[in-house]
């Protein structure tokens, strides 16, 4: 089975680098990050806006666009945080790394991945990573065209029909990421799902808005 799914995704990239290299890539599209800055409410529930983050000239160099969005929303009654990230293709997958590659790039250590069902039947990736004293759970989804994936693999299928099809709806990597305090991953993930939970309808509605305000219509299917 594990060989079934090896050869599998070889099968998918050797696909997807021919797609690249014949089919032409879609006009970019601009910045996007400006336009959410507006959009994407400071207060999400139960959890406020502490602060914009920058981007990193490290991000920037490994991921090939600056086109990011990071922001640090608090829970102060529970005394908890959560960091919001955007990361816009523009149609382009040469941006679309998974997280666990940039974070081990970084220095992180990956130590475990999975996946977890969030709120809204919206699936993420969980990875728990470790650098030093730094121990974050990660939990991460692709969004394109209004479809939502947990799977780098079916995002890039995503994305390779669309260029066939000459569409140029910005694609969208999702992370939130919080600290595991005490070794107590649970809460941790709670405390990502609970976030998730008032922010996933947001996001679903604005970033379905930057798609629609390319083709120029309503809401995609």
């Amino acid at each position: 089975m594990k060989q079934a799914a090896l050869i599998g995704a070889i099968v998918v990239v050797a696909l997807t680098l021919a797609a690249d290299k014949l089919i032409p890539q879609p006009a970019d599209q601009g910045h996007h990050r400006d336009r959410l800055l507006q959009q994407i409410p400071s207060v999400l529930g139960a959890w406020t806006l502490e602060r914009e983050m920058p981007v990193t000239e490290e991000e920037t160099r490994i991921l090939g666009t600056d086109d990011i969005f990071h922001r640090l929303y608090r829970q102060e009654a529970m005394r908890r945080s959560v960091t919001l990230s955007l990361v816009f293709s523009s149609g382009h997958r040469h941006s679309m790394h998974p997280p666990e590659i940039c974070y081990q790039s970084g220095g992180y250590t990956l130590v475990t991945r999975g996946s977890v069902l969030l709120d809204h039947g919206t699936w993420a990736t969980s990875l728990n990573l470790v650098q030093d004293a730094d121990n974050q759970l990660v939990n991460y989804w692709f969004f394109s065209e209004g479809r939502e994936t947990a799977s780098y693999i079916i995002h890039q299928i995503h994305l390779v029909i669309n260029q066939i099809l000459m569409r140029s709806q910005p694609s969208v990597l999702i992370r939130i990421a919080t600290q595991i305090k005490n070794n107590d991953t649970a809460a941790a993930q709670a405390t990502l799902s609970d976030f998730a939970s008032a922010a996933i309808p947001i996001l679903r509605d604005r970033l379905t808005g930057l798609s629609s305000e390319k083709a120029g219509a309503g809401q995609l299917p």
